[in-house]
């Protein structure tokens, strides 16, 4: 992953504040869109996320909250608008 597209995260869920760093995979799905996202949370690693026909998810299926889950995707969604 190139980490000079990386963007920041920061954003509020539940009564809590999260930061942290997004990258973009290379590779780009029919969208144009990057097919998955390495999510970093502070300096630790979080998840790959992807996009799917009912929203985001865990590429490897870690088992993380869903609404955090779909929260985070709607923030790299609205980053690409």
């Amino acid at each position: 992953m190139d980490t000079a597209k990386a963007f920041p995260l920061s954003l509020d869920f539940e009564g809590r504040h999260y930061t942290g760093t997004i990258t973009p995979s290379e590779e780009l799905g029919e969208n144009k869109m990057p097919v998955y996202f390495r999510v970093m949370l502070g300096d630790a690693f979080y998840a790959y996320l992807c996009c799917g026909d009912h929203g985001w998810k865990e590429r490897d299926k870690e088992g993380h909250p869903p609404g955090l889950v779909q929260a985070i995707g709607d923030y790299i969604a609205d980053y690409y608008e």
